[in-house]
């Protein structure tokens, strides 16, 4: 897109475009400023927009070896029967314990998890050690967090670069507390009304 003659210094300019980084390219010429935006990274932040919780799904490969990978995709699909959803990125380094796992447990985090949410964002750190998981209904779950969700995969769908996992929900476990959340790729607290 060309914008006429701006009145906005070079400086300006720069302000925008470090403010998004990778997605505007501005170019000064004799007639303004041209604008071009990555339609991806448009979306991305788009998307960023909407906060969200945060979440740690946990799964066990074929060897039996649990492991836990953050996950902020997760959404209620029905009542009844109680079914969710999250997805899976169809590059992630730890892509076929999750997609293969028949069952696995969901851990929401609370305020003061967000350590818990970037170690477990990185595949060199996803293993979970035995110390920090309790089980629900069969299934390992993180100790702690606001709630604590065993599952079985219920469907699988693949949508463009990522597998949608559905699962029923086995058990519930639900605590008091203020939650984690993520917006525009950075970690925040919220409290809950009676907190």
């Amino acid at each position: 897109a060309l914008i006429g003659r701006s009145s906005h210094s070079p400086t300006v300019l720069a302000v925008w475009a470090n403010h998004w980084p990778n997605s505007v390219k501005i170019a000064l010429n004799n007639y303004g400023a041209s604008v071009e935006i990555d339609p991806e990274q448009q979306y991305r932040r788009a998307m960023g927009a909407f906060t969200t919780g945060v979440t740690v799904v946990t799964a066990a490969d074929a060897k039996g070896a649990w492991s836990g990978m953050t996950v902020n995709s997760l959404a209620s699909v029905s009542l009844a029967p109680r079914l969710l959803l999250w997805c899976l990125g169809s590059r992630s380094a730890r892509y076929a314990p999750f997609a293969e796992a028949d069952v696995w447990g969901v851990t929401v985090l609370g305020a003061g998890g967000e350590a818990t949410a970037r170690r477990f964002a990185r595949a060199a750190t996803q293993d979970l050690r035995s110390e920090e998981a309790e089980t629900l209904a069969g299934v390992k779950v993180l100790r702690g967090g606001l709630a604590q969700l065993a599952c079985r995969t219920h469907d699988r769908k693949q949508a463009g670069d990522h597998l949608i996992i559905i699962g029923e929900v086995l058990d519930v476990r639900v605590r008091d507390g203020a939650a984690l959340t993520f917006f525009r790729s950075g970690y925040g607290e919220i409290a809950g009304p009676a907190d």
